[in-house]
């Protein structure tokens, strides 16, 4: 069975809903001070940058860790712009579980954007796949052993 990123996102918001199933996100003019303290918050490797309700960039755990090395300290007073991921690799609600981890793996990323005819959907963590996957192996795995039992 291909699990579809469809299926993962609405998962997800089960399982956030008690936290408002909310995306986390700053201005690209936001300093990075601003954002890494939501990151700290909301436990999140990554916030999205949205401009005007367009997604333009991503800041990651790495994008703070490289700023931090190049600028030192007052790397906390730049603009998130100045360090984000600008217009990251955007997947499709239609991709397969399996296609959008070959593609973390392909591009060294651990975070995915899911867009749909320009519209942000949500984003979804490498965590959020291999969830996936080890869930579709105890399935495979459990009918394996029903199989072998019988009835």
């Amino acid at each position: 069975m291909e699990t579809i990123l469809r299926t993962v996102l609405q998962e997800k918001a089960e399982l956030l809903a008690d936290k408002g199933g909310i995306l986390y996100w700053v201005e690209p003019s936001a300093p990075l001070r601003e954002a890494t303290r939501l990151m700290d918050e909301a436990h999140a490797g990554c916030v999205l940058v949205m401009e005007q309700g367009e997604l333009v960039g991503l800041l990651n755990e790495r994008d703070v860790v490289v700023g931090l090395s190049r600028h030192g300290p007052e790397v906390a007073d730049m603009a998130v712009h100045a360090l984000m991921t600008p217009r990251p690799f955007t997947v499709p609600p239609s991709m397969t579980v399996e296609q959008a981890l070959v593609q973390c793996t392909d591009r060294r990323v651990r975070h995915l954007p899911v867009v749909d005819g320009g519209e942000l959907l949500g984003l979804i963590s490498i965590g959020d796949l291999v969830r996936f996957v080890v869930k579709d192996k105890e399935r495979t795995i459990a009918n394996l052993i029903d199989y072998i039992h019988g009835p």
